[in-house]
């Protein structure tokens, strides 16, 4: 279906539209987010964006990997594997250390909320730059689309 948009120019409202549009721009927002956590990671390794979601949701308190695989949408093998890479490099720790690893409860390390933290601000740095090539009027617009979309994650028990 088409609509006249505010400045008179047709404007595509359908389903298959937006999720074409999504399709065409996820993939290079995906790539920003993981070059912006990769790049100028100050002399450290850096942190995937897998490692750099589940040093944030362990910010938030300690978890189980069941509850981090769920949370992340990550299977409980890849979830411990992660886990097992950010152990050795001392940004999680196992609380107490446990025979059964899945019942272990885990935490950040300060290293490890550090290191999640300073990935968050090059993404954050690196979304900001990408918004500046935005009008005013696109910026509100794609607040508005992403209010909607979080409304939708939300009914389906999908937001994080």
């Amino acid at each position: 279906m088409v609509f006249l948009g505010a400045d008179g120019t047709a404007v595509e409202r359908s389903a298959d539209a937006a999720v074409a549009r999504l399709r065409e721009v996820l993939p290079g927002i995906y790539r920003l987010l993981a070059q912006a956590s990769l790049d100028d990671a100050e002399g450290e390794e850096p942190l995937t964006l897998t490692q750099q979601r589940l040093l944030g949701r362990l910010a938030e308190g300690c978890r189980l990997t069941s509850e981090l695989a769920e949370r992340l949408g990550l299977s409980p093998s890849t979830v411990s594997a992660v886990v097992d890479g950010l152990v050795r490099r001392g940004l999680v720790e196992r609380l107490p250390p446990g025979v059964d690893r899945r019942t272990t409860p885990l935490r950040a390390t300060p290293a490890g909320a550090a290191a999640a933290a300073a990935a968050r601000r090059r993404q954050d740095r690196a979304l900001a730059e990408l918004l500046a090539h935005l009008s005013p009027a696109e910026l509100q617009a794609l607040g508005s689309g992403l209010a909607g979309l979080r409304r939708a994650l939300t009914a389906l028990h999908l937001a994080s």
